[in-house]
């Protein structure tokens, strides 16, 4: 017999795996910038301080609770120290999940624990999925909320109410809270889980957006968004995306057959969110999360089942958890243009507003620089600024290699708008250096294996 030590020990080794992803997300650094801003002046941003494309427009800012957090972990420890809290909190939402599963079965075997563990893992693609960002506040939340509702502990109203209050300033996914809740009042016609849902809408609607807050996830479903930023598509535009979802979900369904569970009226409610999941590709954790300790409730084995499963996870972890202490800096230097925001800040004549990479943009305004576009997408930015980003960044289909019409695009776009410096990738097609390629109005004036810094004529500067 295994020991349960031991079994615990690989567990977290397999959550810390899981939730390994070393480079820092491009979206971490606006919700850095985000939590300096609230840190230094004192109030929420509810209009776009940092881009020139959509300066004073509305930030419906549901993530500011997440940013000032992360700044003051941040400051304190760096990219390190954000990355720990990160495998803490997974390992904390993992954990509640397996503990629920094991107290649903009531028997004290844990056979099946490793196998729905990984499976959950498979399902989630856990290093796309777990990262440095405001959603793990959802993942945490939505396994204490359903920990709750699985064990029929008696939800106090204070509890549901802080607990809304405190999720609807950290993460939108707040509402994936509320139809979760709303939904098991149904099945269950309890009338005091439907006040209890009641109590938490109003607890939801207390934030900088409001009620806007719980509507947002609407706006993206079906919208043009969901066409060109994965995370929001759903599986009919891209199949590709889902392969593991579906490879995942497909598994579930043998296994679960094959060891004969036993179904009851709450499943209705994981049905609904594995149909759910194929609406967005960021839907497809909130299923995994759900699932895993209705599965440990169902699935029944004996404990051999360990000895089969324990090395399995122990090769798939590998030795990912230990670089989690890789040096930030490095990562950083790396992956973001930290040597280029270096030069431009040595020479502060070189002008602050940029045309840039999609992906690069978070990072830019955290370092203080007026960005065309970022990741806070339809937070801020209109559908119609992304659709012109795309048009001067990318060639068409039909143009295809002759670039020549998209590299007239990107000069008119940033005549039109005064831009007079882009910081363009040096190899990559997408806003690459090809843009201006034979056009003698840009010469650059510094350039690496990530970016090439590239102004205009009317920019008087030379290097020394």
């Amino acid at each position: 017999m295994i020991p349960n030590w031991l079994i615990g020990l690989v567990l977290l080794w397999g959550c810390l795996a899981a939730c390994y992803q070393h480079i820092p997300s491009p979206d971490l650094w606006w919700l850095l910038a985000d939590g300096r801003w609230i840190s230094q002046t004192g109030s929420i941003p509810v209009t776009d301080p940092f881009s020139w494309s959509a300066q004073g427009r509305p930030w419906h800012n549901d993530q500011w609770l997440a940013g000032w957090f992360a700044f003051q972990v941040y400051r304190l420890a760096g990219l390190e120290g954000l990355h720990l809290l990160k495998a803490l909190v997974l390992t904390a939402t993992l954990g509640l999940l397996l503990d629920t599963g094991r107290r649903l079965r009531g028997d004290d075997q844990v056979g099946w624990l490793a196998p729905a563990l990984a499976l959950t893992i498979f399902s989630a693609e856990g290093r796309f999925f777990f990262d440095v960002r405001a959603y793990l506040a959802t993942y945490f939340c939505l396994a204490l909320l359903w920990r709750w509702l699985q064990l029929r502990e008696r939800l106090h109203p204070a509890a549901i109410f802080g607990l809304f209050l405190f999720w609807a300033n950290l993460h939108g996914g707040v509402s994936s809270g509320l139809l979760l809740l709303g939904l098991t009042a149904v099945t269950r016609r309890s009338r005091q889980l439907l006040a209890m849902t009641g109590l938490g809408l109003l607890a939801a609607c207390c934030n900088p957006s409001g009620i806007w807050l719980l509507l947002h996830p609407l706006r993206l479903l079906g919208s043009p968004w969901g066409l060109y930023l994965n995370e929001w598509t759903p599986a009919w535009r891209r199949p590709d995306l889902f392969v593991n979802h579906f490879a995942g979900l497909g598994l579930w369904l043998i296994w679960g057959l094959a060891a004969r569970p036993r179904w009851q009226k709450n499943d209705a409610l994981l049905l609904f969110f594995a149909l759910f999941s194929l609406t967005g590709w960021r839907h497809i954790p909130l299923f995994a999360l759900l699932a895993l300790p209705r599965w440990c409730y169902h699935l029944r084995g004996p404990a051999w089942v360990w000895s089969l499963t324990l090395p399995g996870l122990l090769l798939w972890a590998g030795f990912k958890p230990l670089r989690l202490a890789d040096p930030g800096q490095s990562l950083e230097r790396q992956y973001f243009p930290r040597e280029a925001c270096n030069l431009l800040a040595e020479h502060p004549e070189l002008p602050r507003k940029l045309f840039h990479p999609y992906g690069l943009g978070g990072y830019l305004l955290w370092r203080g620089y007026q960005v065309a576009i970022d990741g806070r997408a339809v937070q801020v930015y209109p559908w119609e600024t992304y659709r012109q980003y795309l048009s001067v960044a990318l060639p068409t289909q039909q143009e295809g290699n002759a670039s020549g019409p998209a590299r007239a695009r990107f000069d008119e776009f940033c005549r039109r708008h005064g831009v007079e410096a882009a910081l363009l990738f040096t190899h990559q097609k997408e806003a690459g250096l090809w843009l201006v390629q034979g056009n003698k109005r840009w010469r650059p004036v510094y350039a690496d294996d990530l970016v090439t810094v590239v102004v205009t004529e009317k920019v008087q500067w030379s290097r020394q």
